[in-house]
């Protein structure tokens, strides 16, 4: 590969589009370690409060298509697509906390097909405390490939709030992102034997 209906979900703010990967590379970094950014009632030598864990699952990382009626071999596919980082940071308010998260993805067209650009779906879902999903809403975007290379990237600016009693942290929330991805996409992410 060439890479290594609820309201506290959030909406989907601007998109920026780039079209080849040295374009995305300079945008990825991990997410800002500095926690979040108290109430501004909140006393000035407070510490911050955390900010929600984001993770990406393995299996939900990237998205593999292939041609109807092909097999699973490298001639067939039609494109692949990845998460390959995210940043960001939060805001907490009197009624809970606004995550900030900056997604970059990254596409490339497979050799099974001309087109110029690949539609993808991805989600992003809140989970609690235990772990179990509050919310969880799905997003499509396009990524454009380049004419020369067939690879194009997108930078998808997002915005969570999970609503908090007043003083709570969301230190133990969580925030997935992945690929929405169709049950064969997922068997072929989850195949020990797949080499590509």
């Amino acid at each position: 590969m060439f890479f290594g209906p609820d309201r506290n979900i959030g909406t989907l703010g601007r998109k920026a589009r780039a079209v080849s990967l040295a374009a995305i590379v300079p945008l990825m970094a991990a997410c800002s370690g500095a926690g979040g950014k108290p109430p501004a009632t909140a006393e000035a030598t407070a510490p911050p409060l955390a900010c929600p864990r984001v993770t990406i699952p393995e299996q939900t990382r990237d998205v593999t298509r292939f041609r109807a009626g092909g097999s699973h071999d490298l001639t067939d596919v039609v494109s692949r697509a990845a998460v390959l980082e995210y940043s960001g940071g939060c805001e907490y308010g009197p009624d809970g906390v606004t995550v900030n998260l900056k997604l970059v993805l990254a596409a490339e067209r497979g050799p099974a097909t001309r087109d110029t650009q690949g539609a993808y779906r991805y989600f992003v879902a809140v989970t609690d405390p235990s772990g179990r999903i509050m919310a969880k809403r799905e997003f499509d975007t396009t990524i454009d490939f380049s004419p020369n290379l067939g690879r194009g990237g997108s930078v998808e600016d997002l915005q969570q709030h999970i609503a908090l009693a007043e003083g709570a942290t969301a230190a133990n929330h969580g925030v997935v992102v992945g690929f929405q991805l169709e049950p064969a996409e997922l068997e072929f992410n989850r195949d020990p034997r797949r080499n590509f």
